[in-house]
């Protein structure tokens, strides 16, 4: 509430000092005004005891006559009105009298006798209209500055500092109560996307905690499997060591035998942990939704021309068609994201160039980075777990991502294939999908 009030006081002062300063200026206008007026009149009034002082006539006439000419001279510092008034023989001097809008002076023939008092009216109407007229807009903009602050303080700034901490709590408390639905149009969907997000990543917490067990499970079970068969290897060692074989007389070729049985057992247990890790890594659910190819374009776009850009690695993801296609974005995107990634790591930054465009029935998903070409004999292993070429020497990484983009691409019933363009120096991963709707 004090952000509010504060926000008002400051509405509140700016215009009052508005309102402060539009008076200011409307008095000093209607200061110059009044002082024009006086200078006409002061000038109209010796002219008209001039004339009436030589002439001998009738003062109410002189104006009549004069009146066309007086309006020329004096334009706008002109009285609206000018009216003669006889005076009487008992009238007493008098010189002028001035209020807001009139003024009044005398006139004398030329023995010095008052003849009468001239009316000068002028009006003021114009300016007190303009001035009620500003100071009522002033008060209206006032008023609606201080709904409209009024409306955003309760409508969204309150909704959203409540909405602000929710991020950081489903951050630190997975178990954290889902925020309530609302069809406000405003915070709806933020909400919905909100607790849309609490879900994944209770989702990916009980993902976590499951993989985390089958590990413990595992790796219990592969220290169980290899503890024996080590033991086995360790004592035909030992035995071999102190001779004991020859005295049995086991032949050299039987010791082998049972040496390399116990390493065989190591191996298939090893190449079990291989294939159940690289199982858990590559998880995926692909979730099927209707999009554009443009789309898809739109988002590698936003999400990547800004991080290359501050690489300085020029960035180009054109699109050639645009098919309403039956899949699942977000995938599409992993798999762009993990070939973008694998464009930087091992690119020369001269530049990648995204390109998707529709095939006879499907579409077409490439990406090109100019940098090492992979040697033509290690094509068909790029796409295998924990796999690394010749060009992966000092490059962090663990060899996987690969082999994930190509699950998520058989999961939505696409074919990933790997090349190099020796006449260009580029190398391009290519995603082939030969319908516009995914299988499942």
């Amino acid at each position: 509430m004090k952000p509010l009030l504060r926000m008002l006081a400051v509405f509140t002062a700016i215009f009052a000092l508005l309102l402060f300063g539009c008076s200011l200026l409307f008095s000093r206008c209607v200061t110059n005004r009044n002082r024009d007026y006086r200078v006409a009149v002061n000038r109209i009034n010796q002219e008209l005891n001039a004339l009436t002082a030589e002439q001998h006539a009738d003062p109410e006439a002189i104006i009549r006559e004069k009146l066309p000419e007086w309006s020329q001279i004096y334009g706008s510092s002109m009285p609206v009105e000018i009216q003669f008034l006889p005076a009487e023989h008992n009238s007493r001097p008098f010189t002028s009298d001035i209020s807001d809008n009139t003024v009044i002076c005398s006139v004398a023939d030329a023995e010095e006798t008052l003849l009468g008092f001239t009316v000068y009216r002028f009006s003021a109407d114009t300016e007190q209209n303009a001035k009620h007229l500003l100071f009522a807009l002033i008060a209206v903009c006032w008023l609606i500055s201080c709904g409209i602050t009024v409306y955003l303080h309760f409508r969204i700034l309150a909704p959203f500092r409540k909405l602000s901490d929710y991020p950081a709590h489903i951050a630190k408390l997975p178990e954290t109560e889902k925020l309530p639905e609302t069809r406000d149009r405003r915070f709806g969907k933020f909400i919905w996307g909100m607790n849309m997000l609490n879900d994944v990543l209770k989702n990916k917490q009980k993902h976590i905690e499951q993989m985390e067990s089958q590990r413990q499970t595992i790796l219990a079970s592969i220290a169980h499997g290899v503890k024996t068969p080590v033991a086995n290897i360790r004592l035909y060692a030992e035995a071999i060591g102190t001779g004991l074989y020859d005295e049995n007389s086991m032949s050299s070729q039987e010791i082998a035998e049972k040496i390399t049985a116990n390493a065989q057992k190591i191996e298939a247990l090893t190449a079990e942990m291989i294939r159940t890790a690289a199982q858990a890594v590559s998880a995926y659910q692909p979730e099927i939704e209707p999009f554009y190819l443009k789309e898809l374009a739109a988002l590698t776009e936003q999400e990547y021309s800004g991080r290359l850009e501050l690489s300085r690695i020029p960035f180009t993801v054109t699109c050639s068609g645009n098919p309403l296609i039956h899949s699942d974005m977000y995938g599409l995107f992993r798999i762009i994201s993990q070939l973008i990634n694998n464009a930087c790591k091992y690119g020369n930054g001269k530049g990648i160039a995204v390109m998707m465009q529709r095939q006879e029935e499907g579409f077409s998903i490439s990406v090109r980075n100019r940098g090492e070409l992979l040697p033509e004999q290690e094509m068909p292993f790029v796409f295998g777990s924990f796999w690394r070429g010749s060009n992966a020497r000092e490059k962090e990484g663990s060899g996987i991502g690969l082999y994930i983009s190509q699950k998520i691409a058989a999961a939505l019933g696409g074919r990933i294939f790997a090349r190099g363009i020796p006449d260009t120096g580029e190398m391009e991963f290519s995603v082939f999908f030969d319908s516009l709707r995914s299988e499942q």
